[in-house]
């Protein structure tokens, strides 16, 4: 798939790691749904800008650990919302296209006592992209339980080198982090190892585009 490597093999809502030779096996989602027929001139499905890849979305997860449609998230928790008529066509205005997201600054925050992605602090109420965030987080329910808890390991990695750090006296410890967790394009869970190393992380991301 193209545009798996083209996103640099994650989910483009979740940001977990997808590996085209696995089981769940990576879906194509059209952002803008493709049965959409209001416009006769615009075929969404052949439209490579409302394309992008993403995982099975909790579908296929330990029912056990994980149940749905609770852990249900990205489009397999879309759909489920669709299937109960609680989202409308078009979703532009409702939750946010990763293909159109800016780089920077982030809009997100992270709790680290939960695992759970928020709207960043800067964000307002009155500004516009504050409900575009939170309706994007709770349509796709990306703080289910499953994908807290691969935050929460994400966490508890950045820890233990945190503490090897100290034990060493590397002060330069957060760049050289930041340089290996970014030069790959992209790394699981984009959006909470960024915000872990915070300024660190931008400063890499700016002179390394």
């Amino acid at each position: 798939m193209r545009a798996l490597g083209d996103q640099g093999f994650i989910c483009g809502y979740c940001e977990l790691e997808l590996n085209v030779e696995s089981f769940p096996r990576p879906k194509i989602e059209h952002f803008h749904p493709k049965c959409d027929t209001s416009n006769a001139e615009k075929n969404w499905s052949l439209d490579w800008n409302n394309v992008f890849v993403v995982c099975a979305g909790g579908e296929q997860a330990d029912k056990k650990l994980y149940p749905t449609p609770a852990n249900l998230s990205c489009d397999a928790h879309k759909n489920y919302l669709d299937t109960l008529r609680k989202i409308l066509i078009p979703p532009e205005g409702q939750l946010l296209n990763p293909l159109d997201m800016l780089e920077c600054p982030c809009l997100f925050s992270f709790n680290k006592g939960t695992g759970e992605l928020g709207v960043a602090e800067f964000l307002t109420m009155e500004d516009e992209r504050y409900d575009l965030v939170d309706n994007t987080l709770k349509i796709l329910n990306l703080n289910c339980e499953r994908l807290k808890s691969h935050r929460r390991e994400v966490l508890k990695s950045y820890n233990r080198e945190i503490k090897k750090a100290r034990m060493s006296g590397d002060a330069d410890f957060h760049s050289k982090l930041a340089e290996r967790w970014f030069r790959k394009k992209w790394p699981s869970f984009f959006t909470t190892r960024r915000l872990l190393l915070g300024k660190h992380a931008e400063e890499f991301l700016y002179h390394n585009e």
